[in-house]
């Protein structure tokens, strides 16, 4: 597993290179913890304001680029090969 967490208002690109793995499989997947501000909260009113998402992740490697959302926190899920 890698965290990775934005705490900037815009989405971020970040270059990650894994060694020590002969290869890490393409596809993986993510789950995503997000908001809009980065005040927001869950409340009695909204309950599941903000709440993880996971989603099917391609493109992933020893060496790839991904973007994180804005005030996020992403753990992608690899399979080392």
């Amino acid at each position: 597993c890698l965290k990775v967490m934005n705490r900037l208002g815009t989405p971020q690109p970040v270059h990650i290179q894994i060694s020590g793995v002969g290869s890490i499989a393409a596809q993986g997947s993510a789950i995503v913890l997000k908001a809009d501000k980065p005040d927001d909260t869950n409340s009695i009113q909204e309950p599941t304001k903000i709440v993880p998402v996971t989603e099917n992740v391609g493109g992933l490697g020893t060496d790839f680029t991904r973007e994180f959302p804005p005030y996020s926190i992403t753990i992608l899920e690899l399979k080392a090969k």
